[in-house]
């Protein structure tokens, strides 16, 4: 009779194994398969072997069994979609178990031999827009990735100079100006170069608080600047907004905001890296400083 019993024993272990995939299979198949789509362009020079690798990260900075994904290259740009599905196990039967969602998405530049060039990462979903009826997450803005540049000096301040305000300074690049501007109630200017300009409001009645630059539309940071604190605002879609510094006191109630409006990325990305140069000390103009005279090549 034993042989018997065990052969019970195995049919009721088979068709439990068969009861338990049929509660979790039909479970499995009604989770939808959703995706993860980026787009981005790669500034400076690359080599055609370069690749973008895209990794889904879900949970404690760990990527998903899968892999990074390869992201088709066109050009200097790039774009992809990942798809992943939505089923999460569970310890208990029943109930909705399709709310497995990647925390973020890391992109990366590297080169033919796995050395990295860069990287960023993107949260999810607070940087994506999500299509319910395509069941994806859109990146709202592009990604930038940097190559191998060949103007070092947009990305380090070895060969920057120092232009004097008066109350406060910045550095820049070789070729920027200062100009004093005629003002009403407070002491206004700008410094243009590389085809933008980044003007300032000075004073007691500086209005300028990026009071309408607010998440997630906008960057927003606060930060020491100078000795003194600063909110630094920019848009996440370029060319679409103030991209701004702002100092509420900076002593005898004075208050400092420094903009550019409606700035690429590449001239954004220079007039972040001009706020954290800026320093006060001194005093305002007692009159107007006239403009330099224009050149002979210029009548």
């Amino acid at each position: 009779m034993k042989p018997v019993r065990n052969s019970a024993l195995n049919l009721g272990i088979r068709l439990l194994y068969i009861f338990l995939m049929c509660l979790a299979n039909p479970l499995w198949a009604k989770c939808p398969t959703y995706s993860v789509h980026v787009r981005g362009k790669i500034e400076c020079s690359f080599e055609p072997e370069d690749k973008v690798l895209a990794t889904l990260m879900f949970f404690d900075h760990h990527p998903e069994a899968s892999g990074e994904t390869s992201i088709d290259v066109q050009g200097a740009m790039f774009s992809g979609r990942l798809p992943f599905d939505t089923y999460s196990s569970s310890r208990f039967f029943g109930g909705d178990k399709c709310h497995r969602r990647p925390e973020s998405l890391l992109v990366r530049l590297v080169k033919a031999d796995g050395v990295e060039k860069d990287r960023t990462s993107l949260k999810i979903p607070s940087d994506f827009f999500f299509d319910h009826q395509q069941g994806e997450y859109i990146a709202k803005s592009d990604v930038t990735l940097h190559g191998q540049c060949q103007a070092p000096s947009v990305y380090s301040r070895n060969s920057w100079g120092k232009l004097d305000a008066g109350p406060f300074s910045i550095s820049a690049l070789p070729g920027w100006e200062f100009h004093q501007l005629t003002g009403v109630d407070s002491y206004v200017g700008e410094f243009v170069g590389d085809g933008f300009a980044l003007r300032f409001d000075f004073g007691q009645h500086s209005s300028g608080y990026l009071k309408d630059a607010k998440k997630p539309v906008y960057v927003i940071a606060h930060e020491s600047i100078g000795g003194f604190s600063a909110k630094i605002a920019s848009p996440r879609t370029p060319g679409h907004g103030l991209t701004g510094v702002y100092f509420r006191n900076i002593g005898h109630s004075d208050g400092l905001f420094l903009w550019g409006k409606d700035l690429t990325s590449e001239q954004q990305e220079l007039a972040l890296k001009i706020f954290k140069t800026i320093q006060f000390g001194g005093a305002v103009p007692r009159y107007l400083i006239p403009p330099p005279p224009p050149s002979k090549n210029a009548q």
